[in-house]
């Protein structure tokens, strides 16, 4: 069992550059990246390079003419890499993304021990600024939290936002600490451990996304979850990805959501093994499960991830990755800690045939991507 190091789950209370509205992109992701390498404590091999490029924002630009824009924004926990690969496929249609990097996240999880939603927002505002001063026409695209947080603000400032892509949003999430996570409060003045749902020993086993947990973390996605219901419907375009069997945010809170919306161009795409189809006809279903790779079922972490992911894809550096090419006696899908620790035991004890691991990328990317880009030329079509 690795060591902890004390460092990794304290505050390094990071100003980042979001407040100033004309600050330029290209600076807003320098200074990104000295925040990055001043706090991380993991860039002293050989894979300095990539861990500070996964977690850093970055811009896809077409090589020609400009379409549109796209704001990509990532989830809790996350980095800016798990919007990487929807950033190449939009900028080969002529499409410029631009992915922020959210306070609290890139450096070390302490980063997130006080930070607040309204400091994401804050980075939604400051993508949105710059970017508008490029494109006419600007989407939205956010993965889980980041989702929730695209959402929140287009209801908030629908003016100049043609549409939203929601991958997995965060309306409501499977934990019963969620609402009650800004307890720790009271203890954490006597006991700093009580700040904390989970600390992983092996936290930089994945250089892209933090494993171990702040109360206040989870706290901030609930506030966030509960200023979207008293937001009122949204009054433009929604495009909806969703897992149904997502043990981390609930599906069903997000088709009751979208059930609810009334624009004409609104569609949501329903990852499951349901036979019978939906009545709602802006509900296209996909099968969640590929007997042949082994997959049982789409994991949160799946959607926005292509198989040639360089982390988390089949061919992925990430030791956790789906190498599904490989007789590795694995099934994936999505499986919590607890069901995939128990299954390893039972395996030790050959009373399970297979082991058990989370699904890291999303075999029907392609599909994903040709409905994401659909939705866009639909809205943008004169």
């Amino acid at each position: 069992m690795h060591k902890i190091q004390p460092k990794l789950f304290l505050d390094p209370k990071i100003k980042y550059p979001i407040y100033d509205l004309n600050l330029s992109f290209t600076d807003y992701i320098a200074q990104c990246k000295a925040i990055i390498i001043r706090h991380r404590c993991d860039l002293s091999n050989s894979r300095a390079e990539q861990i500070i490029a996964a977690n850093s924002p970055f811009e896809t630009r077409p090589a020609h003419s400009i379409k549109c824009g796209a704001l990509l924004i990532h989830g809790l926990f996350d980095s800016p890499l798990v919007m990487r690969d929807i950033g190449t496929q939009l900028q080969a249609q002529g499409i410029l993304s631009r992915a922020i990097l959210l306070p609290g996240h890139g450096t070390i999880p302490g980063d997130l021990l006080n930070v607040d939603y309204r400091q994401w927002l804050q980075t939604v505002r400051y993508g949105i600024a710059t970017l508008a001063k490029e494109v006419d026409t600007l989407f939205l695209i956010g993965f889980s939290t980041g989702a929730s947080l695209a959402l929140y603000h287009a209801l908030q400032n629908p003016a100049n936002i043609a549409g939203v892509i929601l991958l997995s949003p965060a309306l409501k999430i499977c934990s019963a600490f969620s609402n009650i996570a800004n307890a720790y409060k009271v203890l954490n003045w006597i006991w700093p451990r009580a700040a904390w749902l989970y600390q992983d020993t092996n936290e930089m086993l994945d250089y892209a996304k933090y494993r171990s947990i702040p109360f206040n973390a989870v706290h901030q996605v609930y506030r966030l979850t509960q200023a979207i219901k008293k937001a009122g419907p949204a009054k433009l375009p929604l495009l909806f990805g969703l897992c149904q069997n997502d043990n981390t945010v609930c599906s069903r809170a997000s088709l009751h959501y979208f059930q609810y919306q009334t624009h004409p161009k609104n569609h949501l795409i329903l990852y499951s093994d349901e036979t019978a189809a939906y009545i709602d006809p802006r509900i296209t279903l996909r099968p969640a499960s590929y007997p042949k790779l082994p997959i049982r079922d789409f994991s949160h972490l799946a959607l926005p991830i292509s198989p040639q992911n360089a982390h988390y894809g089949e061919e992925g550096d990430y030791c956790l990755a789906s190498h599904i090419n490989k007789e590795n006696k694995t099934i994936y899908g999505e499986f919590s800690s607890s069901q995939i620790y128990l299954n390893e035991y039972l395996f030790k004890l050959k009373l399970s045939r297979y082991h058990y691991k989370r699904l890291s990328f999303n075999p029907d990317f392609d599909f994903l991507i040709s409905k994401i880009t659909q939705f866009i030329h639909d809205i943008t079509a004169k």
